[in-house]
């Protein structure tokens, strides 16, 4: 493949085009744009983004002051406040939002970078350019969630490039240095995940001053007179985070340095742990990210998206590689005229790639350890030092340039590749959320509150209970402002594995997850059965469909608990079903039908069942499974229109293996319900034929 690029490249070697070095600012945003901005119209919110909107929408935004001081972070309210203030709460403006804080961030970075070392731009732009992706954030269609991560992120590197800037240009000095004061001031009190970078100041700080001040002990004392402002508003971070911070009630923490308590109390275990955790963390940002890089996903070639993420993948080698051949810097052949850059490079490197999980280490938590997917987020602030140790290992160790530009564009390139990957896995979650949502509403214009939902397992990929919880909350209106939530969704297989009979006998649940609460009773639930890869509706089912084979054992079991009272028939007064946050569907779908076809069986409305019918055969919509078509074939025999009822329960059979586990005793409950007559006699006796109910 890389033989067959290098080809591409040199059939255009004629066209002789240089690129300035101003040029990088557009390459970067067109490097960010290929990773996270091909599906950006089509993400929508995962799982810590719920409980954002939850509390902005259900809530209101000045309960988001009260979720984030359990979160740990009060002051970040005021960014959420404004965010969605003029935002709203549709998804394409937030992940359009987070795309550009990413981009200021990278772009920030690279000019402190080019700044540090102005006579060697070309590394620099490498390493912003890796920085831009490099493979350890996941996390990033977390578009509300990560917005304050990457203000903080941002506000850092601010700071970074405005105190470089105050050295770099004297007469503007302590201009520079009250921005760089007041944004690292900002970056503290918004989020504690910078913290532990601030400490690079004072080594390039170091850096700087070399020229003017060579002798070590007269550098030393200009570093540390430098860099004492900063040094105050650290100190003034840790006070604030450590004693200052309000409880949200007695006896409540949240991210508070343990270890760095323990390490007074129990120097040597706690020392060991530490020790550990450095090591282990440091060596999976430099190295083991890059196993999740190289997929073999990636050529899995029978997934359609593949192919057009590996059709993007070698326009982008061929455009990257020539772009990277011809830029040009400001000093022709500068960083090679002086070979020690990559020293001063991989020293703050690897400084700020040690130096950014403090904050993570301290409150007990590691990179490489936790979470896989969440874990990522912890070693935010390394990605620009392991950026730096990438670029300057290779100019180090790889001689020839264009083998350099090689290595560069392949590493850059496959982490590209994984960033569209992994948010093509995210997109399929929206849409498979998006469906469910919707159905549900059809199906359940209003659920009453205290109600559980259950299912079988969780159902969406990149979410969980909670955060599907909180989604559901938005679903229906809140009369109150409180922290107790309505509605909460359980996974029966996670969390009671398939003893649930303590669930048949009516158990109390009761859930808190810091600024939510849930009470309710195993008996107030509604059990649902959720497969639209299998060409399925939602299913809400009801008591009667354990009979179903279709379902698995454990929602057989459960289909008892299912409590159809719950639902209500109308939705609140005034209420509709946001179309800002959910998407809404067309109701010419045939879950639309069906939905409402299984709301209207519930209250025996027949007729509607059957005007549905017809309006859907209009529409020549059919369903794929059999199941599907037990409300309007039961409507049809209480309408007395048994042949069309006879009609539908032999499609059903067809359709689905073992339905006559369901349609015979639903025709034995037919039978006992209805008048008697020589037609339906003789339906139900040729589908006791047909189906086998009488074998």
């Amino acid at each position: 493949m890389v033989a067959r690029i290098e080809s591409l490249t040199k059939s255009i070697q004629g066209i002789d085009i240089n690129f300035s070095i101003r040029t990088i600012p557009l390459v970067l945003l067109g490097t960010l744009f290929v990773s996270f901005g091909l599906l950006i119209n089509q993400l929508g919110f995962y799982q810590d983004d719920w409980h954002h909107v939850y509390f902005a929408h259900s809530l209101g935004l000045s309960r988001l002051w009260d979720m984030f001081l359990y979160d740990g972070r009060p002051l970040a309210a005021m960014l959420y406040i404004a965010g969605f203030s003029f935002l709203g709460f549709t998804p394409l403006h937030w992940h359009i939002s987070t795309l550009i804080l990413r981009y200021l961030t990278v772009l920030f970075t690279w000019l402190y970078l080019k700044d540090i070392w102005p006579d060697h731009k070309r590394p620099v732009a490498w390493a912003a350019l890796l920085f831009a992706v490099y493979p350890l954030f996941k996390l990033q269609p977390l578009s509300v969630a990560y917005t304050v991560h990457w203000v903080g992120y941002l506000l850092f590197s601010i700071s970074i490039w405005a105190m470089v800037q105050s050295l770099r240009n004297p007469r503007a000095h302590w201009a520079f240095v009250a921005l760089a004061l007041v944004t690292s001031g900002l970056h503290l009190a918004f989020i504690e995940y910078y913290s532990g970078v601030e400490l690079i100041r004072p080594l390039i700080i170091w850096l700087l001053v070399s020229g003017d001040t060579p002798a070590n002990r007269q550098r030393l004392l200009k570093t540390l007179r430098l860099w004492s402002p900063y040094i105050l508003v650290f100190l003034a971070f840790m006070v604030y985070r450590i004693y200052l911070i309000p409880s949200p009630e007695p006896g409540y923490e949240r991210n508070i340095p343990t270890v760095l308590f323990d390490l007074f109390r129990t120097p040597f275990s706690t020392g060991t742990k530490l020790l550990q955790n450095i090591l282990q963390d440091t060596l999976f940002i430099l190295v083991t990210v890059w196993g999740n890089v190289f997929t073999p996903d990636l050529f899995n070639l029978t997934q359609p998206a593949n192919i057009k993420i590996l059709i993007i993948a070698i326009l982008f080698s061929i455009g990257l590689i020539y772009y990277l051949r011809h830029l040009k810097e400001a000093k022709e052949n500068s960083s090679e005229a002086n070979p020690s850059w990559h020293r001063s490079a991989l020293a703050i490197g690897l400084a700020i790639t040690v130096l950014g999980p403090i904050p993570a280490w301290l409150t007990d938590q590691s990179v490489s350890q936790d979470n896989p997917l969440w874990s990522g987020r912890l070693g935010m602030a390394s990605m620009v030092g392991a950026s730096l140790v990438v670029v300057a290992l290779l100019e180090k160790l790889v001689r020839d340039r264009y083998f350099r530009t090689l290595t560069l564009v392949g590493l850059v390139v496959f982490s590209t590749s994984w960033h569209i990957l992994y948010t093509n896995d995210y997109r399929w979650s929206w849409s498979k959320q998006s469906h469910f949502y919707q159905q549900l509403y059809w199906r359940a214009p209003f659920i009453k509150e205290h109600t559980t939902i259950l299912s079988d397992e969780e159902i969406f990929p990149y979410m969980g209970e909670y955060p599907t919880s909180f989604a559901l909350g938005n679903l229906y209106p809140k009369r109150d402002q409180s922290l107790q939530l309505n509605y909460w969704f359980y996974s029966i297989l996670r969390r009671f594995g398939y003893q649930i009979e303590d669930l048949m006998a009516g158990r109390p649940f009761e859930y808190s997850i810091n600024f939510g609460r849930f009470q309710g009773n195993s008996l107030d639930s509604l059990v649902i059965y959720y497969r639209p890869e299998e060409n399925q509706c939602l299913w809400v089912l009801q008591p009667e469909d354990a009979t179903l084979r279709v379902l698995p054992p454990v929602l057989q079991q459960a289909a008892a608990l299912s409590n159809l009272e719950r639902i209500e028939r109308a939705s609140a007064p005034g209420h509709r079903m946001s179309a800002d946050i959910f998407v809404p569907l067309p109701e010419t779908d045939w879950c639309y039908f069906f939905q409402k076809a299984s709301l209207a069986r519930q209250f025996e409305d027949w007729d509607q069942v059957v005007e549905l019918w017809t309006t859907a055969e209009k529409e020549s919509l059919r369903p794929s499974n059999g199941v599907e078509l037990l409300p309007f074939m039961e409507s049809f025999a209480h309408r007395g229109d048994w042949e069309q009822a006879q009609i539908l329960t032999i499609r059903a059979n067809q359709l689905t293996n073992g339905m006559k586990h369901t349609l015979c005793p639903l025709w034995e409950q037919i039978a006992s319900q209805t008048t008697p007559s020589n037609e339906r006699d003789r339906v139900i006796a040729d589908l006791n034929d047909r189906i086998g109910c009488l074998r």
